[in-house]
């Protein structure tokens, strides 16, 4: 009796045993691959409010520096400014009541601009391009400089502050800008881009030939005093994004300060 029951002990304990690999088989077969974890494509850091989602999680409040990675969507409120540096690729600056959501497209970053004021740089050549209602910015040979307003019609317009960038239309048409142009990023393959004031005196005259308010765009021309829509971005956040005086903004000094948000 006691080696029968030894046996049968023995067989207990073998079904114990093939039952607990395979919940360990079926454990290990539901944990995702490392590979399907997004990798990190750069920083975001904040100032006042802000906020990030996923497709697997809802609008949360940015608190502190965290990871940029394809599939979030981020957006600011009244008063928040945001920064998300992209290294090699380049820098995007959110004014407030703005939104954004990043994606991967192929070996390309496409930073789609839902709302709001969106400033960038773009590195020559980078994979990284910023889109809009079907319209796609990249830069060429040399950085890109600007950013992507909506106007008080609800279209999306960008700006150049930088030498020059591609705009690639939903149709198909690609067009060339320089700086001091802007052009609706709607537009059909006849869209003509058109010049906005690039000193402070041709924003002074604009501003005081411009539409009544309710009609009023929010934007004059340039950012003032040689401070690309970018650098106002990264003073309010307190980074140092290297983009921020000259090159793009009107060539003015270092030592001015950015006329504030617009």
């Amino acid at each position: 009796m006691r080696r029968k029951a030894g046996f049968f002990n023995l067989s207990d304990r073998s079904r114990r045993i093939g039952a607990s690999v395979l919940s360990i088989a079926l454990t290990l077969a539901n944990v995702p691959p490392v590979s399907a974890v997004e990798p990190v494509l750069g920083t975001i850091q904040v100032s006042g409010p802000a906020w990030a989602a996923t497709p697997k999680t809802d609008w949360t409040k940015i608190l502190s520096t965290r990871p940029l990675v394809a599939g979030d969507r981020l957006k600011t409120e009244t008063g928040g400014h945001l920064v998300a540096d992209l290294g090699k690729l380049g820098v995007i600056g959110l004014y407030g009541n703005s939104e954004i959501s990043v994606a991967r497209q192929g070996t390309d970053v496409a930073v789609d601009v839902q709302g709001g004021k969106v400033a960038f740089h773009l590195e020559p050549g980078a994979r990284l391009k910023i889109t809009s209602r079907g319209a796609a910015i990249a830069a060429g040979t040399t950085a890109a400089d600007g950013y992507v307003e909506f106007d008080a019609a609800g279209a999306p317009v960008v700006v150049v502050e930088g030498d020059s960038l591609n705009v690639a239309l939903a149709g198909g048409t690609v067009k060339t800008l320089a700086r001091g142009e802007r052009l609706a990023l709607t537009g059909g393959a006849d869209a003509l881009p058109s010049k906005v004031a690039t000193t402070e005196d041709e924003r002074k005259a604009g501003a005081a030939a411009a539409p009544p308010d309710e009609i009023r765009k929010k934007y004059a021309g340039l950012s003032t005093r040689g401070w690309t829509a970018l650098a106002v971005v990264a003073v309010a956040v307190g980074v140092g994004v290297g983009v921020g005086v000259g090159g793009g903004g009107g060539g003015g000094g270092g030592d001015s300060s950015p006329s504030g948000d617009e």
